[in-house]
């Protein structure tokens, strides 16, 4: 299958691409910067172009003879105005040229800020309520995606990622932007007292594990359905802590700070039942942190 992706040169995107390839699919992508992640672009079923994803007229030209379309990549703006602008219209532009092109299946990435407010368990069937602009423009852009999924005969789905880790997919990759995994390795190196909020965690899903996601979806006869790319045990922040402390053989203490907030978590019986899906973040999250400590000690 040939599949367009955005965002294949950044973390999850990455991941995805090199899962596809693996399994044979042909890739084009877009990106900026025709330096990041050459390793990518030399693939021999890999064909680069070069371009944002406002260049509209160069996209509707790369989405020729593709099947498939995975949007991953992430438009920012500093004001509402410019989240909609940079996202979401980019969003509509890109599922309109796909429906134009006759591509098949449209699957795009959402996030879980879409939902707004956590409760104790949520589904993907919940109301979403967003709290932010980039919660709300997740949650416009989802709307959009189900629309044209149902008005026309593109077959569009919709993943959800919470928290993602993960070490790079190859050489000169990227990692998640979150520091929290470096400081706490930083901090068990060099033997600090590591301080935490109580009771704070996820359901933590690696990249690797996101990626068999989107395969799954791509796959798949499914229409205009949500997905929750999480893995299923909560993991604390403390936890991966007292991991890193035994791995480096620290003497570090670690200091709860304040009262822990009731546990909201996410019901994900719909990808175990669709897919046969369950993700351990475990194995991964242990393979991560020796990643970042040989990192660290370099």
């Amino acid at each position: 299958m040939r599949i367009f992706i955005t965002g294949a040169t950044g973390f999850i995107g990455s991941h995805v691409a090199y899962r596809l390839i693996n399994t044979g699919h042909e890739l084009v992508i877009i990106a900026r910067n025709p330096q990041k992640l050459t390793a990518l672009s030399s693939h021999p079923r890999v064909r680069r172009v070069t371009a944002t994803l406002y260049d509209y007229a160069t996209i509707r030209e790369a989405l020729q003879g593709c099947e498939a379309c995975i949007h991953i990549a992430l438009g920012w703006g500093d004001t509402p105005i410019e989240m909609l602008q940079t996202d979401t219209t980019a969003t509509v532009s890109l599922l309109t040229q796909c429906i134009e092109a006759g591509v098949r299946q449209f699957v795009y990435t959402s996030s879980t800020a879409a939902l707004g407010s956590f409760f104790s368990v949520m589904k993907e069937t919940d109301p979403l309520a967003p709290s932010d602009y980039y919660g709300a423009t997740k949650a416009a852009s989802e709307a959009y995606v189900l629309a044209a999924a149902a008005k026309s005969p593109l077959r569009c789905n919709i993943i959800r990622p919470g928290y993602t880790f993960g070490n790079p997919v190859v050489p000169g990759g990227t990692m998640q932007s979150d520091r929290r995994f470096h400081n706490i390795v930083e901090q068990a190196l060099r033997g600090d007292e590591i301080v935490l909020k109580a009771g704070d965690g996820t359901q933590f899903v690696s990249a690797g594990d996101l990626a068999r996601l989107y395969e799954a979806v791509l796959n798949s006869q499914q229409n205009r359905q949500v997905y929750y790319g999480l893995g299923v045990p909560f993991v604390s922040w403390a936890s991966i802590a007292e991991k890193a402390i035994k791995l480096t053989r620290s003497k570090s203490k670690i200091r709860l700070e304040g009262e822990p907030e009731p546990s909201c978590l996410f019901d994900l019986e719909k990808i175990r039942i669709d897919f046969g899906l369950a993700f351990e973040a475990e194995p991964d999250l242990t393979e991560h942190l020796k990643y970042l400590i040989a990192a660290v000690s370099a």
